[in-house]
Parts: C-alpha cells; sequence; structure tokens
C-alpha cells in the first residue's frame, strides 16, 4: 500500500509574519539610500562646518599667502596633460608641494550644486579615498580659485549607495549655477556647455585666455561608467544670497521616505484586510460543513431509531 505524502502547510500565524517580515525588508531596501545619503551628509556638514570655524579664524595675510601659492601654482601648469580622473594609476604624481597647497584638514574647500542638492567638500587628488568621501580635484589642472586662463576640474562620483554626489549632475541644464567656495573665497559660475564623451576625448578641457572656467565632471551611463558626463562653467559675478534662492525641484528626503512608508502600510492593510476576508470564509465554510454533517447523523439516527 503506497504512503500518502504529508502537504506541509504553513500556520497562518507563521505566513503573517512571513509577510510582515519581507514587507520590512522591501521597505529597508527602498528607503536604505536616503536614509544612508541622510547620514552621510550630515558627516559632510559637521567637515564642513570644522573647515568653516577654521578658516574663520586665520588671519587675513595667512588666508591670501595661501591663495597666492596657489595662483603661483597654476600658473606653472601650462601644457600639463590631463589624464582620465576614474582611472586608477591614469594621473601623473604630483610633488609634495601640491598637496601641502589649500590643504586644511584635508579639505581644499567645497562646491555647492543648490538645484540638485549638492554641498560636498573638494579634497586634493581623486584616488578611490578621496572620491569615496566626497569631491576631488583633478591633478594637473588650475586650483579653483578663480582668474582668467584658469579650467579647474571638480569630479565625484554617480551612483554610490551611501552617498549620491554627483548622480543629479546629469539634471543640470544651460543656464544653471554651482558655487565654489576656497577659504571663505566664494565663486559663482554658470553653466555653459554640457556634453557627454569617452573618457580619452580631453578636448573640451582647454583653458582660454580670456575665460574663467570649471568643470563638473562624472561616470555614465549610470551603472555602467564607459563615458563621462561634463558641465562647465563660467564665473560669473557673485551676489550675496543668489545659492540660498535657488530651490530643489527634487521631492524632499522625509516625503519620499513617509510616502515609500504610506503606500507599505496600505499594501499591508489590504494584504491583512484579505486574510481576514478569507479567514471569514474559511470560518462560514467549516461551520456550513458542521452543520451539514450534524443534519447527516441526524437524519442516520432517526433513520435508525425508525427502523
Amino acid at each position: 500500500m503506497a504512503l500518502r505524502k504529508k502537504k506541509f502547510k504553513l500556520s497562518r500565524r507563521m505566513q503573517n509574519a512571513i509577510m510582515v517580515i519581507l514587507l520590512i525588508l522591501g521597505v529597508g531596501v527602498l528607503i536604505f539610500p536616503d536614509i544612508s545619503n541622510w547620514y552621510h551628509s550630515n558627516q559632510l556638514e559637521a567637515m564642513r562646518q570644522e573647515y568653516n570655524e577654521m578658516v574663520a579664524i586665520m588671519a587675513a595675510a595667512e588666508i591670501e599667502y595661501e591663495l597666492e601659492r596657489a595662483r603661483v601654482f597654476n600658473a606653472g601648469l601650462t601644457g600639463i596633460h590631463i589624464q582620465d580622473p576614474f582611472v586608477p594609476g591614469s594621473g601623473s604624481v604630483r610633488s609634495a608641494e601640491y598637496y601641502s597647497i589649500l590643504n586644511f584638514d584635508r579639505i581644499m574647500g567645497r562646491v555647492e550644486i543648490p538645484s540638485i542638492d549638492v554641498n560636498i567638500p573638494i579634497r586634493h587628488g581623486t584616488s578611490d579615498d578621496v572620491l569615496a568621501r566626497g569631491a576631488g580635484h583633478m591633478e594637473n589642472t588650475p586650483f579653483p580659485i578663480g582668474g582668467y586662463g584658469n579650467h579647474a576640474i571638480i569630479t565625484a562620483h554617480t551612483g554610490l549607495v551611501r552617498m549620491r554626489l554627483f548622480t543629479r549632475l546629469v539634471e543640470l541644464e544651460i543656464g544653471d549655477y554651482f558655487f565654489v567656495e576656497v577659504l571663505g573665497q566664494r565663486l559663482a559660475y554658470q553653466v555653459d556647455f554640457i556634453t557627454e564623451v569617452l573618457p580619452d576625448e580631453i578636448d573640451v578641457l582647454v583653458t582660454y585666455e580670456d575665460r574663467d572656467l570649471i568643470t563638473l565632471v562624472t561616470c555614465t551611463p549610470y551603472g555602467v561608467n564607459t563615458h563621462r558626463w561634463l558641465v562647465r562653467g563660467e564665473r560669473v559675478e557673485y551676489i550675496p544670497g543668489m545659492a540660498e534662492e535657488i530651490v530643489d525641484t527634487s521631492t524632499p528626503l522625509n516625503t519620499r521616505v513617509w510616502i515609500i512608508i504610506g503606500f507599505s502600510i496600505i499594501f499591508a492593510l489590504i494584504i491583512l484586510f484579505y486574510q481576514q476576508k478569507n479567514k471569514r470564509i474559511a470560518q462560514i465554510k467549516a461551520f456550513d460543513h458542521q452543520i451539514e454533517k450534524e443534519y447527516e447523523n441526524l437524519i442516520k439516527e432517526r433513520l435508525y431509531n425508525a427502523d
């Protein structure tokens, strides 16, 4: 006689527990990038505050001395070849002098792009460690302190799970503004050129004697990174308060998180409703079956008594 296999069936309580666990995991996956970006943004903000406090107590003569060192360094860069910043080992090795200029607690300054909610520190070089914590200044390009004939290159990653950095750089349009601040000197740049190039197509990074330029560089497409996205800005007059007037039109972090949580709760309630409905139907069927059984037994009993 063949044995019948007993079907394994999870209890309703176990099914509910699994559903809750999966729901929590799903919500966690959805909101993790936002929470992680928020956490690391707060860390970067703390670094910026420390840097600003350090600059605030520096003497004017000391600030001017550092800026003059940077100007001298920039003046000696004519003809030096520029390499792709995202290829390890592709850049030339700079002297210790480069890393000693404008280096205060390993921070050179900061780049701010209000329209895409970017405000991150700039560090020397483009090593993996530098680009994992903010923006890097590309070696062999002028320090971002302004001046005709300069074309500084600032680069940051796209698509990091922990921080967005330049992930939204592709949203910038001609006419948008970004700002660079070094030693309390805030400079404004207006986007005048946007392009996508291969890593070795660096002709667009040339300097012009009568222009003051900065180009922001990141990898593209998202997750593939075979090309480079370049956003160039030309210096314009900085008007105090102009950065604060620019509004990021994206959905705020808190709103996104609450939207995800809200939809998750609604989804959970719908599932719970149908589970309770199915449970109620099952109870009614069980009750009907019990009544039928009792009725059959009653009929059998009466027939037996009649005999």
